[in-house]
């Protein structure tokens, strides 16, 4: 029943930042464990491995991977309604923890799945006019995406901040709001 009555900023900071965090989570563990499906087949009389599509499993544990930085943070964002106005502090630098963890390793997860990926994403080889992601550019572009919504999400997180210090500045000096004017007189007939 505290929960009821504890004011909601932290859960919406929370909230809000969870979206960008989720993306970044998830261009971060697409990188960190996609890989494609090995099969093998015999042509004329030699074994050759075939690449596929990732399996199910594969992309299944991506997603789940992906929701787990921002389902903490709104967690963290419920605790810190007990905490009260200051629990966008922990709601903000959980947000930023989080993007930082995910952003720091991105080069060399990049760098493992262009390996994984020797024809590019698309798995055609070059000489192919069907090719249509050279080996390294999805990565790239995964890479450069991760890292904007991080940055994003960092942001934001110190707007966070920064208005919480502004409002809470505010309200220690008793700096009211403007009054509003009076409505107009309405004349009656």
């Amino acid at each position: 029943m505290q929960l009821r009555k504890a004011p909601k900023a932290p859960l919406a900071v929370a909230g809000i930042l969870a979206t960008p965090l989720f993306f970044v989570g998830l261009m971060a563990m697409s990188l960190a464990l996609e890989k494609p499906s090995v099969s093998h087949a015999v042509k004329h009389g030699q074994t050759v491995t075939l690449l596929g599509d990732p399996t199910g499993a594969t992309e299944a544990k991506i997603w789940l991977l992906a929701l787990v930085p921002p389902v903490g943070l709104v967690l963290i964002g419920v605790a810190g309604m007990l905490i009260g106005r200051a629990g966008v502090i922990t709601s903000s630098l959980t947000a930023i923890a989080a993007a930082l963890v995910l952003l720091l390793p991105l080069d060399t997860w990049t760098t493992r799945h262009t390996a994984r990926y020797p024809d590019g994403i698309d798995l055609i080889p070059r000489s192919s006019t069907s090719d249509l992601y050279l080996r390294g550019e999805w990565e790239g572009t995964a890479r450069h995406t991760a890292e904007r919504l991080g940055v994003a999400t960092i942001v934001l997180a110190g707007l966070a901040l920064g208005f919480l210090a502004f409002f809470e500045l505010r309200r220690r000096r008793h700096i009211a709001a403007p009054v509003p004017p009076p409505p107009p007189e309405v004349l009656t007939p």
